[in-house]
């Protein structure tokens, strides 16, 4: 048996057949160095791995730790991110979120797709602040992709900060990572002035961690999913305080949002004078909000 069949057939204790085949395919590739086209053109033969040096693996995949987490990095946008327990592992529906804002600028015109110039200092044509930027995903990609504007994150979490820092680092992608608490308003007074701000911030009600899956709730930080039940959208208030005082006019700002919590984000956002839109998701749940100054 391959090594891809041997780890598959362990992990269909406890994840379906097509989530087993995924996670043993990204660690085969992993352990061998092996590139996924490399895998599928020698499908039949055997890799260099022996049982001895997998089983520790499956026995950490058995326990629900994510893979990403193991091989401690990830994909987001086009980019390889080092991930850690001290950040969120970025979800697809987050890269539409980012991929929302750079097909809005685009269309708008602002000129910020061309190559950094020389004097890295001129980045002053659009500014973005991306708040609970966690491993700093959404802000990376968003610099990576706009060279010429300029982009901060902010994030209550040292540690992540660190971790987004570390990301920035290995990209040489240039972008400013700062430390506080964003429900705090005169913490909010240290950052910038932007035109755009996004977020994906924690937004699931605490009563509903019982129903969640393992591998998120015993090792994601659960500071950046979780929120009181009796005050869910209390990041979404802040951003409406933050876009008050910092953001510009007709400024956006682009939020991921519990799906059964886009309208009534919506209706906050309505009555503090923003004009919003939802969007839906890939499956289909309404999951992005953007509100325009």
């Amino acid at each position: 048996m391959d090594a891809e069949s041997l780890i598959t057939e362990q992990l269909l204790r406890i994840y379906p057949h097509n989530e087993a085949e995924n996670i043993s395919r990204l660690l085969v590739e992993h352990l061998t160095g092996l590139s996924p086209a490399d895998i599928v053109k020698n499908k039949k033969q055997e890799y260099p791995l022996d049982k001895e040096r997998i089983q520790p693996f499956i026995e950490r995949l058995l326990l629900h730790e994510p893979i990403q987490y193991i091989m401690e990095k990830t994909w987001f946008y086009g980019m390889e991110l080092f991930v850690g327990p001290a950040v969120l592992i970025p979800r697809p529906e987050t890269e539409e979120l980012a991929d929302w804002v750079v097909k809005d600028v685009r269309s708008s015109g602002v000129k910020v797709f061309d190559k950094l110039p020389q004097d890295a200092d001129k980045t002053n044509t659009l500014k973005i602040m991306d708040v609970c930027t966690g491993s700093g995903c959404i802000a990376l990609a968003l610099k990576k992709t706009m060279p010429l504007a300029e982009v901060w994150g902010c994030d209550i979490s040292e540690t992540a900060l660190n971790i987004a820092r570390r990301n920035g680092s290995a990209l040489d992608i240039r972008v400013d990572f700062q430390g506080l608490d964003f429900l705090d308003p005169a913490q909010q007074k240290r950052l910038p002035s932007v035109d755009i701000v996004v977020c994906n911030p924690p937004y699931i009600p605490l009563h509903e961690k019982a129903s969640i899956q393992n591998n998120v709730t015993d090792f994601e930080p659960q500071e950046a999913l979780f929120v009181a039940d009796n005050d869910p959208l209390i990041f979404y208030s802040a951003l409406i305080t933050y876009g008050q005082h910092r953001l510009h006019e007709e400024g956006r700002i682009y939020m991921e949002v519990h799906e059964l919590f886009a309208g009534k984000v919506r209706s906050i956002f309505e009555a503090a004078g923003y004009t919003t839109e939802i969007r839906k998701d890939m499956q289909g749940k309404e999951r992005m909000l953007r509100a325009l100054k």
